[in-house]
């Protein structure tokens, strides 16, 4: 039996990026694979404007947690099988302690594959989500666990594996899995056009297949090194691009303050 853990940094993170190969492994695979989500966050600041202070930290945690419960329903996931770190929204750091959490959970669970956010050659520079990628790519490279699963990147640039989905998927499964988080459809809304875009570009690496979840596979043996170097493209993008500070979260201010205080 394969284990396969999805890492995001907020509840909603995996809807957009791999819901369809998500939908595959556990539906459509005569549950070959056993499939684990590991949330670093409950997206607790995951609202936009001081408007919305009242519903933000624990309130909105809980929310988003159901939330995510129903949408992986849709793939016959059970909660039993997702895992919270208890990170803050906004602040999941790349240290020594996030470091070894992470390995220690990589150890206790042992899969095979894992699945998480590009940490180098991203498109969607979040920091919750590139130290995510970050920490599991150092646990791997850095030979932390005594094990080496094969790694995994999703929004990448330098993408070189592509699972491919039908035009009417996005309207049968996308567009359900992101109905499932009320609390954030003022983004998801919002970003279904570049999704569209993104995974009509990707569809046509692969034959036969209008669209596609772009990935990239990241290689340790020293055999397949050349096969992790970007283009000369990606490298500018993410040289003038990276420290950009795209789409943060909103907190209210004396949450803020109490937060760098600590």
């Amino acid at each position: 039996m394969t284990k396969i853990i999805f890492f995001q940094a907020h509840p909603d993170d995996l809807e957009h990026k791999c819901g369809h190969l998500m939908h595959y492994l556990a539906t459509k695979t005569k549950k070959n694979y056993i499939i684990k989500i590991a949330s670093i966050t409950k997206g607790e600041f995951g609202l936009p404007g001081p408007q919305y202070d009242k519903f933000k930290g624990e309130l909105l945690a809980k929310i988003r947690t159901r939330e995510l419960f129903n949408a992986e329903k849709i793939h016959g996931i059970s909660p039993d099988n997702i895992d919270f770190f208890g990170y803050i929204d906004g602040f999941i750091p790349f240290n020594k302690d996030f470091v070894n959490r992470v390995a220690d959970y990589l150890k206790k669970e042992r899969p095979n594959i894992i699945i998480v956010p590009e940490a180098i050659y991203s498109w969607y520079y979040h920091m919750d989500h590139i130290n995510t990628g970050r920490a599991i790519f150092y646990i791997i490279y850095k030979k932390l666990i005594n094990f080496t699963p094969i790694l995994y990147f999703y929004t990448s640039m330098h993408p070189n594996f592509f699972f491919g989905f039908k035009k009417k998927d996005i309207k049968t499964l996308t567009y359900k899995l992101i109905e499932c988080h009320k609390t954030q459809q003022w983004l998801l809304r919002y970003t279904m056009l570049p999704y569209r875009l993104f995974n009509r570009f990707a569809g046509r690496k692969l034959h036969g297949w209008k669209y596609a979840e772009p990935y990239r596979r990241v290689y340790f043996n020293e055999k397949n090194l050349q096969k992790n170097k970007p283009t000369l493209i990606v490298r500018i993008f993410t040289h003038f691009f990276s420290n950009l500070p795209w789409t943060k979260a909103k907190y209210p201010q004396e949450i803020l303050l109490k937060l760098k205080e600590n």
